[in-house]
């Protein structure tokens, strides 16, 4: 009885019900503070973009690959797929055609080295030839040149004795037919020593001719035949060479064009994917070991280091809420708060966002904008045990304007004074 009359006087002393009052009163001012100094979104989560791998060839799901859930920290790079026949047709015929090319610039070169061969022996054959015939000539000449000196003694001989006997036929000593005989006889004479000096100019020409290499005897032709096989050999030189460039650029065309299929059959022989840091494994649609064909989706990678959070807020917020505006986030079921920035603000009558999400995005709610928070380097660290805080709920508040506040604050006080008003009509 004591301990309750002793209870009774404390709840009924004055200054205790005024301060549990007061205290009652600090506890709703705090617990509505929030709302007054900031625009607290009713519904937020955290988001990211997803990366989609497809495989490019047909093989098997390598059995030690990534698992979901798993954390990128650093940049990676895994097998993930394991051709098992490869189409190496092409790369066959390329090395058919390589070894053609080949070898027809091959032969191409030993006939070269054969036209060498025998163009050089004909060079040799072709300067004996034309030594023997100046030498020839030459002596022909000496001997045009002796025979028409001796003509030409012969010719004054002749004229001395003709004219003597032209003296001996004036005196009466020798006849007239003397005298003609002798005269037919000088005019022979000097008939072959024109013939001499003729043979001895045609014998010049042809010397020089020869020693500038043009042959002006043995038919119609001005060289002999080796000249003409060494010019049938020249063009036949020629065409080789050509031919020669032609299969060797070819064959330089087919041996990088092996390399290059070489290198794609051994991309193609498995599939090496670059992993990408600050990225978890979101989801796998292969199991390890299992056949995958081309185009397949094989993997969801999400992306931890650009992580945003969908926000929804009433349409009469869309004026208050700017891109680049900092606000606070605060992760449901944490105590820690991060800073964000607005990136994007989308009105309630946009079209459904179509990207690639790793979080299910619903569509909003009539009335309603959507607003997309970029979060700080620093804020909510990712890890592999929580997929980043993908899908997580999360707290936003907006900060207010002074006079937001203000108008918030009017707004508070009207409906407090309308609804003691509405209180004391009732309780009247």
């Amino acid at each position: 009885m004591w301990k309750a009359f002793k209870l009774e006087q404390f709840i009924r002393n004055r200054p205790i019900r005024i301060a549990l009052a007061f205290t009652l009163i600090a506890l709703s001012v705090w617990a509505f503070m929030p709302y007054f100094a900031y625009r607290i979104a009713p519904s937020a989560f955290i988001n990211a973009e997803l990366m989609r791998v497809t495989a490019p060839i047909a093989g098997r799901f390598a059995p030690d690959t990534l698992r979901k859930g798993d954390f990128i920290a650093q940049p990676a790079m895994v097998t993930l797929i394991q051709s098992l026949s490869p189409d190496r047709r092409h790369l066959l015929d390329l090395d058919r055609q390589y070894a053609v090319a080949t070898e027809n610039a091959q032969l191409a070169r030993r006939q070269l080295d054969e036209i060498t061969a025998i163009d050089d022996d004909l060079g040799k054959r072709i300067e004996a030839y034309r030594g023997g015939m100046v030498k020839r000539l030459s002596h022909e000449l000496n001997e045009a040149e002796a025979e028409r000196t001796g003509c030409l003694a012969e010719d004054r001989q002749r004229r001395d004795v003709g004219s003597r006997m032209e003296a001996l036929v004036k005196s009466g000593t020798a006849s007239r037919i003397r005298s003609a005989e002798a005269l037919a006889t000088q005019e022979a004479t000097s008939t072959r020593c024109q013939m001499a000096e003729a043979r001895h100019g045609r014998l010049q020409v042809e010397l020089s001719a020869a020693q500038s290499g043009v042959f002006l005897r043995d038919g119609a032709n001005d060289v002999p035949y080796s000249q003409q096989q060494r010019d049938r050999l020249l063009l036949r030189r020629q065409e080789l060479e050509t031919h020669l460039l032609q299969e060797s650029s070819r064959s330089s065309q087919f041996a990088a064009e092996i390399a290059e299929e070489r290198s794609r059959l051994a991309r193609a022989d498995h599939y090496d994917l670059s992993l990408p840091a600050d990225h978890v494994v979101w989801s796998v649609a292969a199991s390890p070991g299992s056949m995958v064909t081309e185009g397949q989706t094989v993997l969801d990678l999400a992306d931890c280091d650009r992580r945003f959070v969908a926000v929804e807020l009433p349409e009469r917020d869309f004026e208050q809420t700017k891109a680049g505006d900092m606000v606070a986030v605060r992760l449901i079921g944490s105590s820690d708060w991060s800073q964000g920035r607005v990136r994007q603000v989308r009105g309630s009558a946009a079209r459904t966002d179509d990207r690639l999400l790793a979080a299910q995005v619903p569509n909003p709610n009539p009335g309603n904008i959507t607003v997309e928070i970029t979060l700080s380097q620093d804020g909510f660290p990712a890890g592999s045990n929580s997929f980043c805080n993908i899908g997580r709920l999360a707290e936003v508040r907006f900060h207010r304007t002074r006079f937001g506040l203000v108008n918030g604050m009017n707004t508070a006080l009207q409906w407090f004074i309308g609804s003691s008003g509405r209180s004391t009509v009732a309780s009247n």
